[in-house]
């Protein structure tokens, strides 16, 4: 991490077109190695697929600050191609971006506020 930036973790979830789930997964594989390999602050990502129900894939991508993904985000895919197998094979469901929090020392952990108490 940078002064002032802390990394974060982008979560997105896809539902895929019903027998293109390896498509879909070779097509992912692509643009995430692309983006690790190419785009400034992509540290890579984890693809997972819901044992309940196989069409629906949650991918885990870790990025060294926020401006980082917001300027990935903003630009033209680093993988024409795998991106769009992606778009034509699934739908976006969402995506929601977590700072990540290593420790107790991170400025992002407060332990004398009570809002950062754990919940039992």
């Amino acid at each position: 991490m940078t002064s002032g930036r802390f990394s974060v973790r982008v979560i997105y979830r896809w539902r895929v077109r019903s027998h293109r789930e390896g498509d879909f997964v070779r097509a992912w594989t692509q643009a995430t190695r692309t983006i690790r390999d190419r785009v400034p602050g992509g540290r890579g990502s984890l693809l997972l697929r819901c044992q309940a129900d196989p069409q629906l894939f949650i991918a885990i991508a870790r990025w060294d600050s926020l401006e980082d993904w917001q300027h990935f985000r903003s630009g033209p895919p680093p993988n024409p191609k795998a991106f769009a197998t992606l778009e034509a094979l699934s739908h976006l469901l969402s995506h929601e971006v977590f700072y990540e929090i290593e420790d107790d020392r991170s400025p992002l952990f407060h332990p004398d506020d009570p809002k950062d108490e754990p919940n039992d």
